[in-house]
């Protein structure tokens, strides 16, 4: 059987990295002497990144509150608190070694900056074990846009069908969509609506991280 190549999204996919997240904005809110704003509603706002995040949070403030600033503020937060909550989901290493044990290649890519995806995954011990990690900082372009894939495929000599991409996200899915890969689509991580989950159509959908480990085992053992 031919190497394959799975990659994992981070947030929502790897780890719950909700309250850190929460914490971090609404310590961000005290920062410029506004209110925090309760934890489901800061919830909803997270998946585009740090700068629609705290456009979203600060709303008519933006007025007054220089966004780049609020940006600049709110990572350096949650750079020092990215790993105070969160945890990796149940079921995650049994994923990694069902695909290591496989020999296959394990990519992490994330629209997170490199600073605070790579101490997350150094925290889990995930980075050692890893072919590669490609963040905000660190691509030509964000998810979707499919240029990551693209290069991933050429650099490793890998047909489209045999790339995965895992997430929690409608992003994810159209940034595997987008370069011909296989999307699995991950509904436990505590993001997305479940109408979000509903209505995308993914080439896998895992509930759970059962779900998931049953579903990177069929691929491949196939």
């Amino acid at each position: 059987m031919s190497r394959l190549a799975f990659a994992f999204d981070l947030d929502g996919t790897i780890v719950d990295s909700r309250k850190d997240i929460v914490f971090s904005v609404n310590r961000t809110l005290n920062y410029y002497h506004l209110p925090e704003l309760p934890f489901e509603r800061i919830v909803s706002y997270v998946g585009n990144g740090a700068r629609v995040l705290m456009e979203r949070v600060l709303g008519e403030n933006l007025k007054i509150i220089d966004l780049d600033e609020a940006v600049r503020k709110f990572r350096e937060i949650y750079l020092e608190h990215c790993i105070d909550e969160s945890y990796i989901f149940d079921g995650i290493y049994e994923c990694i070694g069902i695909i290591k044990r496989g020999g296959h290649y394990l990519f992490v890519i994330t629209n997170k900056p490199s600073p605070h995806s790579i101490k997350i995954l150094k925290h889990f011990n995930i980075l050692p074990i890893l072919d590669g990690v490609f963040c905000q900082d660190t691509m030509k372009a964000l998810k979707p846009d499919p240029v990551t894939i693209k290069e991933l495929l050429e650099k490793y000599h890998l047909r489209p069908e045999d790339f995965y991409m895992i997430g929690d996200s409608k992003v994810d899915v159209d940034f595997a969509h987008s370069a011909g890969a296989i999307s699995i689509m991950v509904g436990y991580g505590g993001v997305i609506s479940q109408e979000e989950y509903n209505n995308t159509s993914s080439h896998f959908k895992a509930n759970t991280t059962s779900d998931l480990i049953r579903i990177i085992d069929y691929i491949v053992c196939k």
